[in-house]
């Protein structure tokens, strides 16, 4: 006999509001002005900057030495120092002639054998400098100037750079070395309406790519000849991951509340169209190549005055190891953009800087 109950089941109202302040939440660093942690420009002059943000890059030495790439409108690459409160400009980076007066649409950063290796590109041309000390390496490296459509961001995984275009296409170089892997080629699977905003890769070698047109976050693992494999992990279907495009991971110490309750967890911010964070936290199963990822919403999206048309947002991938000790950010989001007529934190004129946060409970 079946049982039956009374009364109607089915939720028609609007879902519950997600909680805020959980751990591995944004929290913006107490040290800044407007958020502002270093403004674009070879001296920091915070809150205001001179060029629009357009691509991040962190690099970890050590526990104790990590590094900040700046990259903006014009062509423009800095590095600097991370640290808590002051960090200082160690180089203005130096890359050909071709890239002034352009936009940087991509970083990335590797370190072997103490020589520095920084990647940019500008959209069709991807670049190198290595050298002995961050960013201001003699040696300077074509890589390519031909790359097709529009490079919307750089990312290293298993020991590869990955770009991808705004049209759905992917290439690769062997970090440290200064030729293609893989030519470009059409991302795996991808929806032929597809227009993608960002990437980013975690310590697992997962590589994330957001898909501005169709709302959607798609993962692929970076397979050891450079070449990526699309895994069980699309994510599509939230009202809060509309139009994403700015995408980073944080794999922090301390669990949250729903989706990652014990031991460490893989955090994963995205910028959607109104230009909010969504907060996720990821749950990864399997084994490499064959992981499976599960995404939770666990936080509010984070909102605030000091967040301008991001495009660009980068992160210590890794703080548990080595461990980077909470006492500098974690997170940093470039304003793509100034204001000059309404007021944030008491300013009235700020932009064209990163701003940084750290994570609750971490």
């Amino acid at each position: 006999m079946l049982a039956s109950c009374s009364g109607n089941t089915n939720s028609t109202g609007p879902a519950a509001p997600l909680p805020t302040g959980q751990n591995g939440a944004l929290t913006l660093w107490p040290t800044t002005t407007t958020g502002c942690y270093v403004s674009d420009g070879s001296s920091n002059s915070c809150p205001s900057g001179t060029n629009p943000v357009t691509a991040l890059a962190t690099q970890t030495v050590s526990a104790s030495s990590q590094y900040l790439y700046v990259g903006d409108s014009q062509g423009n690459i800095y590095a600097w120092t991370a640290s808590s409160s002051s960090p200082s400009t160690v180089a203005t980076c130096s890359f050909s002639p071709s890239f002034s007066g352009t936009s940087v649409n991509g970083l990335a950063s590797y370190l072997t054998s103490s020589i520095y290796y920084v990647y940019a590109v500008d959209g069709t041309t991807l670049e190198v400098n290595s050298g002995s000390t961050p960013c201001a390496g003699t040696t300077l490296s074509t890589i390519s100037s031909s790359l097709p459509g529009t490079t919307v961001g750089l990312a290293i995984a298993n020991g590869y750079v990955f770009g991808v275009t705004s049209t759905g296409e992917y290439y690769s170089v062997a970090a440290g070395t200064s030729s293609l892997t893989q030519s470009p080629i059409t991302l795996p699977n991808l929806p032929s309406t597809a227009t993608i905003g960002g990437i980013t890769a975690d310590q697992n070698g997962i590589v994330f790519v957001t898909d501005h047109a169709n709302s959607a976050i798609y993962a692929y693992y970076a397979n050891s000849d450079g070449t990526l494999t699309q895994i069980n992990g699309t994510y599509s279907g939230n009202v809060d991951v509309t139009n994403p495009v700015a995408i980073t991971t944080v794999f922090a110490p301390n669990a949250t509340s729903t989706g990652c309750t014990t031991g460490s967890c893989e955090f994963l911010y995205v910028t959607n169209y109104s230009y909010a964070v969504v907060q996720l936290v990821l749950s990864i199963s399997g084994s490499a190549p064959n992981f499976s990822v599960g995404y939770t919403e666990f936080n509010a999206p984070y909102t605030s005055c000091e967040i301008i048309n991001p495009v660009a947002m980068t992160s210590f991938t890794n703080v548990v190891s080595p461990t980077i000790a909470n006492n500098i950010p974690w997170v940093f989001i470039g304003q793509n953009g100034k204001e000059a007529s309404s007021s944030c934190f008491g300013q009235t004129a700020y932009g064209d800087s990163v701003t940084a946060y750290n994570l609750t409970g971490e």
